[in-house]
């Protein structure tokens, strides 16, 4: 399999950002979305460089900054995505804030209005005790996790649904 240290921190990563949404949202229209989050990097890393694929990814994803036009579950899903990054990436220390004042001080009208209803509009590098426990029961995800959930993934799309039918 390709770019397994890849598709093993996107699993965590995934699985992260829904946390984080349970924690500061109750919206069953956001935790939709966010079932998709980052699920194309999932299977474009079974075939292609990682490298392209961030490329791809980063221009294709409703959730990065880029020229796709933006619903305010967008912003609350980049906010998320920044949050994540902190809890299970080691090279990434920012909270949500800092990402945004030190990369995308662009979006402040955006998504600091998102970060003021989760709390979390100031900077820190203190994490939340919650998240750092929903990390650590985790573990390390295997190959098999990852084979578990592209499968769920492709037997919850539309196109199942209809074949079941």
């Amino acid at each position: 399999m390709n770019n397994v240290e890849s598709l093993l921190y996107t699993y965590k990563h995934r699985k992260v950002v829904m946390f984080l949404a349970s924690l500061y949202f109750d919206n069953e229209e956001l935790m939709n979305q966010l079932s998709k989050h980052d699920m194309d990097k999932m299977f474009l890393l079974l075939f292609y460089s990682k490298k392209d694929i961030n490329k791809f990814h980063n221009s294709m994803a409703s959730h990065h900054d880029n020229e796709i036009p933006k619903t305010e579950l967008d912003y609350i899903e980049m906010v998320l995505d920044w949050e994540s990054a902190r809890y299970t990436k080691d090279d990434k220390p920012y909270n949500a804030y800092d990402t945004m004042i030190k990369y995308y001080p662009h979006l402040e009208k955006q998504v600091l209005p998102i970060m003021e209803k989760m709390g979390m509009a100031y900077s820190t590098f203190e994490k939340d005790s919650r998240v750092v426990e929903y990390v650590k029961s985790l573990g390390d995800p295997t190959v098999e996790d990852i084979k578990n959930e592209l499968i769920s993934y492709i037997e919850k799309s539309p196109i199942m649904k209809l074949k079941a039918k």
